[in-house]
Order: structure tokens, then C-alpha cells, then sequence
């Protein structure tokens, strides 16, 4: 954001992730400064790959034993080349897809290298990965009801359609769609899905998008999601009894 004061021209540069963050400005700052958002893509799997290649192979002039060398590179070819690996890598990277996450994912990976073969293992990753991957936002998805799910991703299609404010009423309009489209079996009454919608909110899951308005009742007063859609997607995956319709319907 950059003030074209005559005065004082100051500039404020800010990192965040949510691409709508330059709305939630008050309209007065918005007016008073000039703003422009450049969005960072995350790297594509092409470059991940390259990535991995340069930060886990030995160069072939470092102080180390060629032989021994020859060894630790030809065990991580194993290791990438696996399809197990490819999967555990697909898991941590639709819950984060930052350069900065996937460092601190192999860092921790060689930290738990065996020490007396000097080479990794799969089980490295993968003890790396669930440990990673313990948070709570993801356990609070994993617990949900089916309902509970569904309210969820009704929520979360109503971001993507960049409806920029909803409560439990257009939340429930967005049930009902869903319901009539694909004549699923989990319909419930409003009254049913409303002490769901209490129930994620206690558990912190969602919340109301602001303190006015206390005196509407709580189906009426706006509400937003307190997890990623990454969380979401991959609190659905680990759901022991998670429809495939709540999936597909998330993806699209």
C-alpha cells in the first residue's frame, strides 16, 4: 500500500496468504491508500521435484567416500521413485504447499536418519509426515459428524463463489441445493443442523465474522471458517466414514 501524501509518502508492504485480504481493509484506509496485490503461486510438482533432487543428493565432489556417496544418492533415487513417497509427498503438500514447509519436512526427515548406515529411509518420511501433520484444526475435522462435514464444505463453496458474507440461513440454502442436485441420503432438519453448526463453533472450527450484531439471533449473524481449505481437504481424506460426494464436492 503506498500513501501519496505530499507530505509524508509512506509505503507499507505486507505478506499473507489469503488472496481477498486487501477487502477486509476499512474502506477509509482503502481510500486513502493505493494498494496493488501480486499473488505468489506455489511451486508446481515439476519444481518440487528439481527441489528435492538439489537438497537431498550428495554433490559427487563433497569430502565424502565416493563409494559412500554413490550409495546415499542411489537410496534417494529409491526412495523418490517410490510411489509410497510420492503419496506421503502429495499428503504434506496439500496441507503445505509452501518452499519454507517442505524444508522443514526434509530437515526433519534426515534429522531422524539412522545414524550407523548413514542413509535415509522411507520410514523417515513417514514418521516425518504424522508427526507434521498432528494439528488440531485436522483432529477437529477428523471428529466431525457426517453433518458436521457437510456444513462444512457448504461453507466452503460459498467462499469459492466469493460470497463475501454468509450465515447459517444461506448456509442451509446451500445444504438443500446440494441435497436436491444430488439426492443424497444426509438431509436433516434446520433445527437438527443448527445444533451442528453450535457444535462446530464451540470446537472452535468456525466462528462469527465479527462482535456486532450480538443481539441477532445466531442463525441470522455472519459466520467464517477457521480452517484452510487444505485442512479441510485433508481432515476429509483421514475421516474414517467421509462420503465421496463431500470430496468431490469440495474439489469443485
Amino acid at each position: 500500500m503506498f500513501e501519496e501524501s505530499t507530505l509524508a509518502q509512506n509505503l507499507i508492504i505486507c505478506n499473507l496468504s489469503p488472496q481477498d485480504a486487501d477487502q477486509l481493509l476499512e474502506k477509509r484506509v482503502r481510500s486513502r491508500f493505493s494498494h496493488r496485490k501480486i499473488l505468489f503461486l506455489p511451486p508446481s510438482r515439476e519444481e518440487i521435484d528439481s527441489l528435492l533432487e538439489h537438497l537431498l543428493s550428495l554433490p559427487a565432489d563433497s569430502s565424502f567416500p565416493s563409494g559412500y556417496v554413490t550409495q546415499f544418492n542411489e537410496k534417494i533415487k529409491n526412495i523418490t521413485s517410490d510411489t509410497r513417497f510420492k503419496d506421503m509427498l502429495k499428503t504434506f503438500l496439500n496441507a503445505n504447499s509452501t518452499v519454507n514447509s517442505l524444508l522443514k519436512f526434509i530437515f526433519r526427515a534426515v534429522s531422524s536418519m539412522n545414524l550407523e548406515s548413514g542413509l535415509l529411509s522411507l520410514e523417515n518420511f513417514k514418521t516425518t509426515l504424522s508427526s507434521m501433520l498432528r494439528q488440531p484444526k485436522l483432529e477437529a475435522v477428523r471428529d466431525c459428524s457426517i453433518l458436521e462435514l457437510y456444513l462444512l464444505v457448504c461453507m466452503r463453496r460459498l467462499e469459492v463463489k466469493e460470497q463475501s458474507s454468509y450465515n447459517f440461513i444461506s448456509v442451509m440454502k446451500e445444504y438443500k441445493t446440494i441435497h436436491d442436485s444430488f439426492q443424497t441420503s444426509d438431509f436433516y432438519a434446520q433445527n437438527v443442523c443448527l445444533r451442528a453448526f453450535e457444535h462446530l463453533r464451540e470446537r472452535e472450527v468456525i466462528c462469527y465474522a465479527e462482535n456486532r450484531g450480538q443481539s441477532q439471533a445466531g442463525e441470522y449473524r455472519p459466520m467464517k471458517l477457521l480452517i484452510s481449505a487444505s485442512e479441510l481437504h485433508q481432515g476429509m481424506r483421514s475421516h474414517a466414514c467421509c462420503p465421496a460426494i463431500l470430496l468431490k464436492l469440495l474439489d469443485h
